[in-house]
């Protein structure tokens, strides 16, 4: 009788294994296709999560960096208006756009220069875009790529006429 009764776990340890097996296997499968629609650098910021480094209210430039959909951004400052996991909500000088933390680099200003660049970035902002000509609006996307913290007496001049021919 001790044989049998013995016997009889053994049974339920092998079926319960190969439950466990049967399980691992499928939770497998379904990791591999869900995996299938994700890129490598996703799996792998998911293993080992980097803090985002920006903060709301920094200045950034917007690099391209093999990113197609940031065309015709390169260079271009923006604003953080929003710090996500592994991207940011940045405000540009023709609206708010979402960029990924490696298509983001710092720009070395003191908060005055920082605070002036928001003030600019405030008047681009309140200028509709829907009513201006192609010309105008090149000059304003140059206006969202200086590399200074400033506006020439010129573009200052330029920009108040566009203000008040827009608002008007």
């Amino acid at each position: 009788m001790s044989n049998s009764i013995n016997f009889i776990p053994k049974i339920n340890k092998n079926e319960k294994k190969r439950n466990e097996n049967n399980i691992i296997n499928k939770a497998v499968k379904t990791r591999r296709k869900n995996n299938q629609k994700r890129s490598i650098v996703d799996e792998i910021r998911e293993r080992r999560p980097v803090p985002n480094p920006w903060r709301v209210g920094e200045v950034a430039q917007i690099i391209i960096k093999g990113n197609p959909e940031l065309k015709g951004r390169s260079g271009q400052w923006c604003i953080i208006v929003e710090v996500l996991n592994f991207s940011c909500l940045v405000k540009t000088w023709d609206g708010i756009i979402q960029v990924k933390i490696e298509n983001l680099k710092d720009v070395y200003y003191s908060s005055k220069q920082q605070q002036e660049i928001k003030k600019i970035s405030d008047r681009l902002a309140q200028i509709p875009q829907n009513q201006l000509e192609d010309s105008v609006k090149t000059f304003l996307e140059q206006l969202g790529k200086i590399d200074r913290p400033f506006l020439t007496h010129l573009e200052e001049k330029i920009l108040t006429l566009i203000e008040t021919e827009t608002f008007s």
